[in-house]
């Protein structure tokens, strides 16, 4: 090398020097074959520990530690072929603070040549990445331990992308999901698909929840999959975080999916278990090894009465305090046995009352043998100790019987032989009762009577069937007495016969009382000819009925007019012969009368012989015995010509009643017009004979409304236009109205708040108020005042008219809504009409489905009111 190359040479290499030692990255520069440390800078020596001593060595030499490295290898090969070297993250031992220590490092060697291309040194840069290797090896670990310990717990992992919906998992969470292993990505809307319809609902609004930054990104929901793949069903439990930015964003969504299903299962068969022991009727309970009770079933709640605050109290609390002492003894038998039993007196808590059961306790072990607690299972048996009791006190209470009854009673085996008899027998007989054994009581009946009583009971006995004889025995006064013995046969489980338990009553009254009962009956049924005979020839239908309402007997009359057999015409078909459109309210009048011993009394059509229905009146009066009703007795009257007569009065009414309206219109009119003329011509005496005529018309035309009511009534064509109205402000303006037609009476009105609206005739239901009113007005003419009153009672209205008048009779109270019925005697007179207003009045209110009724007292007046069903308001 010239001298101007070699200036040049090293002023390059000066250049070099300074950029080398200036760099922050660790650099060297080796030069010639042997790989000499020519250049270094302090970050290098750093890194190896060493100071420039290490300058002109052997890159070897410098680091020996290198000996056994794969580095002087490579170098002479960069340096021998020119072509450069990289690494990274390469590891390398090096002897730092005198211990060999394990480095990593990206690093590079780069061939150095001169202007012929020829290598003469080898530059060497390098970046220390042994933190970042060791953190990378650190995390890998905590992964495999996270791994290792998600795999242990059996939790799977999964990552919520919750911009792009897409969930990333690991194998075992696509595992829970049912889905193939190579879905390593799946959209959200997928996975929530194969949730269960039951619970999808629930996990998009937990999912959705995690995902609202005001919920603190918590997620927990336990819910059921339908693996997409294998279709199974399986229980989860997700848990999870939501993370958030700065701006409310989240960041990410992860969490972990654990397969629940056992602990489900198993929870819902401890739960099947629990609901099993709690609906058993036997009281069950737990308690831990020191007697501390931890568990007790319904049934045994509620036979001591107990609270949940009691639940968890020491078992001596649960027993009488006289047992306590007892409880000692039952540890000891389940330390040595492991079960106890019998019987012990429980508290009720809240009465403090000894509750006698019998209790079994079973010691409880876990898998390792070790005693862990107790379980009770204890039977109430307070009937059954009150059940044999009874039986005691019944056993007690039967011999006593027994020996005071007033029969003779008595047993026998199955051999015939009496093995019981009480002392009725012996008071009876004198007969000792060591005697009666056997066939001894054969011999205390009377020679006559005994073979027959012996071989009957020996032949029923045979036969298996009860025994019944009579027979007459000698009395220990020496009187004859007739007995009458039965026997009833008594079997074992197997049904054999095991023989007789019976009694022996004395009938010989009864007997009496049937000789002359029969006497009696013999002039009895001489007596009921004889009546039979002379009903025969009465010209009403006549019969007889039990007190259960069955016809037991009727006339020839009756049969004569049915045609019929007696046999059709007794019992319940006697309603066979009823009109069908008649049967109905003859039967239950005719049950009415019956159940409460009434009268009876109905019109009905009954069909002849010939097929005709005829009109009859049927009256009953109950026939009263030792007050019982033993018969009744009634009649069948015909009134079919009366009712003819009726329906043909009722049809000349409607007809003379609308024939006379016409003309009477017409004469009305005429009047109001002449009255009209006389006024304006001064003729006022004439006007007034005029308006007086009026006003005669005007109570004529009254009278044929009445009367067309009455057959409208009666025909059933009278028509009702119901609407709603208020039913005081109906009452108001009606009373407003007839106020102005009286100046002696003053109507005081007494009316309840609110009293409510009624669907009705409006107008039919002012004719029934005016003609209360009217009434009142004129059976009060001494009076000044009339009261009118309305008042609410439940679901009706009640209006009532109280006058101050005459009053009525109380034997006329129920006549007076009759028609035609007019206050009697001198007062006909005094107060005309035809007495039909009341009868109309109360067949509207009827027919609008309210009743009418008075209360009066004669001499000081009366209160004539009705009732209406109220309707809601709108």
């Amino acid at each position: 090398m010239d001298s101007t190359n070699y200036q040049e040479y090293l002023r390059k290499e000066n250049i070099f020097r300074v950029l080398v030692d200036a760099s922050p990255q660790p650099m060297g520069l080796y030069v010639g074959p042997d790989i000499t440390v020519t250049l270094v800078n302090k970050a290098i020596l750093k890194v190896w520990d060493k100071d420039e001593s290490v300058l002109g060595k052997t890159f070897i030499e410098a680091l020996p530690e290198m000996d056994g490295q794969p580095f002087m290898d490579i170098l002479y090969n960069v340096y021998r072929t020119g072509e450069p070297y990289a690494a990274d993250e390469a590891p390398v031992k090096l002897f730092v603070d005198g211990r060999l220590q394990d480095f990593y490092f990206n690093f590079n060697y780069t061939p150095l040549t001169d202007n012929e291309g020829k290598v003469w040194g080898i530059l060497n840069t390098a970046t220390d990445v042994t933190e970042l290797m060791i953190s990378r090896q650190k995390l890998q670990e905590s992964e495999e331990r996270t791994r290792f310990a998600l795999e242990s717990a059996q939790l799977g992992t999964w990552d919520l992308d919750p911009v792009a919906e897409i969930v990333t998992w690991d194998k075992r969470c696509k595992m829970l999901y049912g889905f193939d292993d190579t879905d390593a990505e799946v959209h959200y809307n997928d996975v929530l698909k194969h949730i269960h319809p039951y619970d999808r609902a629930v996990v998009d609004t937990a999912v959705k929840n995690a995902l609202s930054p005001s919920s603190g990104g918590n997620y927990d929901v336990e819910f059921r999959t339908i693996g997409a793949q294998d279709g199974l069903t399986r229980w989860l439990r997700c848990r999870g975080k939501a993370y958030f930015d700065d701006l409310g964003n989240c960041i990410r969504f992860a969490g972990t999916a654990l397969d629940i299903s056992d602990e489900v299962n198993s929870k819902t068969e401890q739960q099947r278990l629990l609901m099993l022991i709690d609906a058993t009727s036997e009281f069950i309970s737990l308690s831990d090894v020191n007697g501390f009770v931890t568990y007790i079933n319904a049934a045994g709640r509620r036979m001591l009465g107990l609270q949940e605050s009691d639940i968890g109290k020491h078992n001596s609390h649960f027993v009488m305090p006289e047992e306590a002492p007892r409880l000692a003894g039952v540890r000891q038998t389940l330390l040595e046995k492991g079960i106890w039993s019998g019987d012990f007196l429980y508290r009720h808590f809240e009465t403090g009352q000894a509750i006698p059961v019998s209790a079994t306790t079973i010691a409880i072990k876990d898998d390792a043998g070790k005693k862990v607690g107790r379980a009770t299972i204890a039977r109430d048996i307070s009937q059954e100790l009150a059940s044999k009791q009874a039986l005691v006190d019944s056993e007690r209470l039967l011999q006593t019987i027994t020996s005071a009854a007033p029969t003779a009673l008595w047993m026998a085996d199955n051999k015939g032989l009496i093995t019981y008899a009480n002392k009725t027998w012996q008071d009876w007989t004198g007969q000792p009762n060591h005697e009666t054994m056997g066939t001894g009581w054969l011999s205390c009946i009377l020679p006559e009577d005994r073979e027959w009583a012996g071989q009957k009971f020996l032949m029923d006995l045979r036969a298996h069937r009860p025994y019944e004889a009579e027979f007459r025995i000698r009395h220990i006064n020496g009187d004859i007495r007739w007995c009458q013995a039965t026997g009833v046969p008594q079997h074992d489980k197997d049904g054999r016969l095991i023989g007789y338990v019976g009694a022996c009553t004395d009938v010989t009254e009864t007997i009496k009382i049937d000789i002359e009962l029969q006497l009696k009956n013999s002039a009895l049924n001489d007596q009921i000819k004889q009546f039979e005979f002379v009903t025969d020839f009465m010209p009403v239908q006549l019969w007889t009925a039990k007190p259960t309402g069955e016809i037991d007997y009727v006339n020839q009359q009756a049969i004569d007019f049915f045609g019929q057999p007696v046999e059709q015409i007794l019992g319940p078909d006697w309603l066979n012969n009823i009109h069908p459109e008649d049967r109905e309210g003859c039967l239950q009048r005719w049950t009415a009368a019956i159940e409460s011993g009434s009268d009876y009394q109905y019109e009905f059509r009954l069909i002849d012989a010939n097929g005709n229905y005829k009109w009859h009146l049927s009256r009953a009066l109950p026939f009263i015995s030792e007050g019982k009703l033993v018969k009744w007795f009634g009649t069948n009257t015909d009134i079919d010509e009366q009712k003819q007569l009726q329906r043909q009065k009722d049809d000349f009414l409607g007809i003379a009643s609308h024939e006379l309206k016409t003309p009477v219109t017409s004469i009305k009119a005429y009047t109001q017009v002449l009255e009209a003329m006389l006024s304006r011509e001064g003729e006022d005496k004439k006007a007034a004979m005029v308006a007086k005529m009026d006003n005669q018309i005007n109570r004529l035309t009254n009278l044929i409304g009445d009367l067309l009511d009455v057959t409208k009534i009666n025909s059933g064509k009278i028509q009702f236009n119901k609407i709603k109205f208020d039913f005081n402000t109906a009452v108001q303006e009606t009373a407003h109205d007839l106020q102005h037609t009286t100046n002696k009476h003053i109507f005081v009105m007494d009316f309840a708040e609110d009293a409510g609206y009624i669907y009705a005739d409006k107008d039919r239901i002012g004719q029934v108020i005016t003609n209360l009113i009217s009434n009142a007005v004129k059976y009060s003419p001494h009076a000044n005042r009339i009261v009118l009153s309305t008042r609410r009672s439940g679901n009706e209205i009640l209006l009532s008219v109280q006058d101050f008048g005459i009053g009525i009779p109380g034997d006329k109270l129920n006549k007076v809504f009759e028609q035609f019925y007019r206050v009697s005697g001198t007062k006909q007179h005094t107060f005309p009409g035809l007495g039909l207003g009341l009868y109309i009045s109360n067949e509207i209110i009827r027919r609008e489905g309210g009743k009418m009724w008075v209360n009066s007292v004669e001499g000081k007046g009366s209160t004539f009111c009705f009732s209406l069903p109220v309707v809601a308001d709108d």
